[in-house]
């Protein structure tokens, strides 16, 4: 007998949760980015200029800053003539000898390069006029100056044989001038302002110019040379980043052929000036003298300060300067832009290590330095 099978009853489907379950209120803490407004964005750096200053101020202070380059070819390029050295021979007593008394005179060395004869020593002489024996020179040299500068500071200082060291440290000198002025000036272009760094820069380049022509011994004209090379390399950083400023994206190529082609009419200036004046102290004088013309972008309203560099340095209060364009033309909807500025809490602060870090600069530290 078989009992009846039994059914179980199938449970029954579990409702549906409801659409919203109430929730205890948690505190929950606001991220500081939802109550910032967004940082305007400025506008090009082009544009900045033509806002505050307008179309045609704006292409008259681009070539006040590219005249400058036309004398300071003659400070950063004439270091090749001021250190030529010519052919040479030891001074002997009379007027100049001939051919035959400088054999009977000077010994013969040999060369130091494969297939070189060799030629009259520079250095040596004979003792008394006889081939006995050879001693250094005493009553210095006599140079043949067939090219370059008639006097200069080898010709002047007799730089040659044991006092030749002296020419490449002064070499060394200028190049670490150059090196130091881009870094110290360019730190203080960012940091005072490319006017004040301008006129600094200027100043320096005047004053150690003038230094520089009536220097009286090798030490005192290497040490000059120092201070010239970094006050001239402050100069022109300082204009080539004035320069960048003040014309658009576009037109940056143009406007830096310019400027080097103006450096290269400088250097071709200065051949022409050394062969007028055949003095060093004359060659220098004449790039050091017109820079002091150039102090005069310090007069206000000939040569404002950046209005990109005053936005970007938070130097609201300059910025008024620029009011009254502004305000002349305040229908334009494009100049309220340069009344936004980024609040100091929002505005990135980096350091030197972060900018080491990053991949830009490094980047346009080797274009730079392939194209230079």
């Amino acid at each position: 007998m078989t009992s009846p099978e039994s059914t179980l009853p199938s449970p029954s489907p579990c409702p549906p949760p409801p659409s919203s379950l109430p929730s205890s209120p948690t505190p929950s803490s606001p991220t500081p980015s939802s109550s910032l407004p967004p940082p305007p964005s400025l506008p090009p750096t082009g544009e900045v200029m033509v806002l505050a200053l307008g179309r045609k101020k704006q292409r008259m202070l681009i070539c006040l800053s590219i005249l400058p380059n036309l004398f300071l070819a003659f400070l950063l390029s004439s270091d090749a003539l001021l250190t030529f050295t010519s052919p040479h021979h030891c001074r002997l007593p009379g007027p100049l000898p001939a051919p035959q008394i400088l054999n009977a005179s000077l010994p013969w060395e040999k060369g130091d390069r494969v297939g070189d004869s060799g030629g009259l020593s520079q250095c040596k002489q004979f003792i008394n006029g006889t081939q006995s024996g050879v001693e250094n020179c005493e009553a210095g040299w006599n140079y043949n100056v067939t090219e370059g500068l008639r006097i200069n500071v080898v010709t002047e200082w007799d730089l040659v044989c044991g006092q030749y060291w002296l020419v490449p440290v002064e070499e060394v000198s200028f190049i670490l001038g150059v090196l130091t002025g881009c870094l110290g000036l360019g730190f203080a272009a960012d940091r005072l302002g490319r006017l004040k760094t301008l006129l600094i820069s200027l100043t320096l380049s005047v004053v150690f110019g003038v230094l520089v022509c009536v220097s009286t011994s090798p030490p005192f004209f290497i040490v000059m040379r120092f201070c010239l090379a970094a006050a001239s390399a402050g100069v022109y950083l300082t204009l080539y980043i004035t320069r960048l400023e003040l014309c658009d994206p576009s037109l940056r190529l143009l406007v830096t052929m310019v400027a080097g082609l103006t450096t290269v009419a400088g250097e071709l200036l200065l051949l022409g000036v050394a062969l007028g004046c055949q003095s060093w102290r004359g060659l220098l004088g004449t790039g050091a003298a017109p820079l002091s013309l150039f102090l005069t972008y310090g007069i206000p309203g000939v040569f404002p300060e950046s209005p990109r560099w005053l936005l970007l340095s938070e130097r609201s209060a300059d910025l008024n300067s620029f009011s009254e364009r502004r305000h002349r033309e305040r229908d334009e909807e494009s100049f309220t832009e340069l009344d936004s500025e980024l609040s100091p809490s929002t505005r990135p602060h980096l350091s030197f290590p972060e900018l080491v870090h990053s991949r830009n600069i490094w980047k346009n530290i080797c274009v730079l330095g392939f194209t230079s």
